[in-house]
């Protein structure tokens, strides 16, 4: 195995919007009386604001492992406060360009919508580091980007519905890791002719996996 598995995303664009919270940790944590951030921020990734992207943090605090200062927090500290704008709230004019390096994470949770109890688990960007900034990539396509290690154990066909226009693809279907290396059970959809045809010809399956690197938006 790898030493070090690779699971990045980066994102850039406008805040749109954000459910930020300031909180502090409980009695029966592991460090009492802690201040901490948790929630999402959105960030339009492209002019036309709309594509909306979102990043969730779970536990963001003051100071690092290291002891030293956040920076992360105290910026978004101030998205709460309202000392940096977002679009939503502020307009076009006063809302911030962000730059976020983030990680795939999955959010589980147990679901009865079909009629029995089911673990439900959805990618989504996890944590990592959000800079203020005064420019944005002119390319919009690398505004939204990720690149991560991956274990794949089955690809499936699916075709294209004209009439509901849905294109065809091939769902990718595997697993990725984390910063502990923990498995994360995960699907991507690829439409391009080229990257369909390069995973369907892997022949990846439970039996025969295939490690290798995927990247898209």
């Amino acid at each position: 195995m790898k030493k070090t598995m690779e699971n990045v995303t980066h994102i850039e664009g406008i805040l749109y919007e954000h459910n930020l919270e300031s909180k502090v940790s409980g009695p029966n944590s592991k460090t009492p009386g802690t201040p901490f951030i948790s929630g999402t921020i959105s960030i339009a990734t492209d002019d036309a604001l709309t594509n909306i992207v979102q990043v969730h943090f779970t536990y963001v605090t003051p100071t690092t492992s290291k002891g030293s200062a956040n920076a992360t927090y105290t910026l978004l500290q101030n998205i709460i406060d309202g000392l940096v704008g977002t679009y939503m709230k502020d307009g076009a004019d006063k809302a911030a360009k962000l730059r976020v390096d983030s990680a795939i994470g999955l959010n589980e949770f147990y679901s009865d919508r079909n009629g029995k109890s089911e673990l439900v688990s959805t990618k989504r960007n996890e944590g990592g580091f959000v800079h203020l900034t005064n420019t944005l990539a002119e390319d919009e396509k690398v505004r939204n980007t990720f690149k991560c290690d991956m274990v794949i154990t089955g690809v499936t066909h699916i075709d294209g519905d004209e009439e509901k226009k849905l294109p065809e693809k091939v769902i990718v279907k595997g697993a990725i890791f984390d910063f502990r290396k923990a498995l994360l059970p995960v699907e991507f959809s690829a439409t391009n002719p080229g990257a369909m045809a390069y995973y369907e010809g892997l022949g990846a399956s439970n039996s025969e996996p295939v490690f290798t690197k995927v990247w898209g938006r």
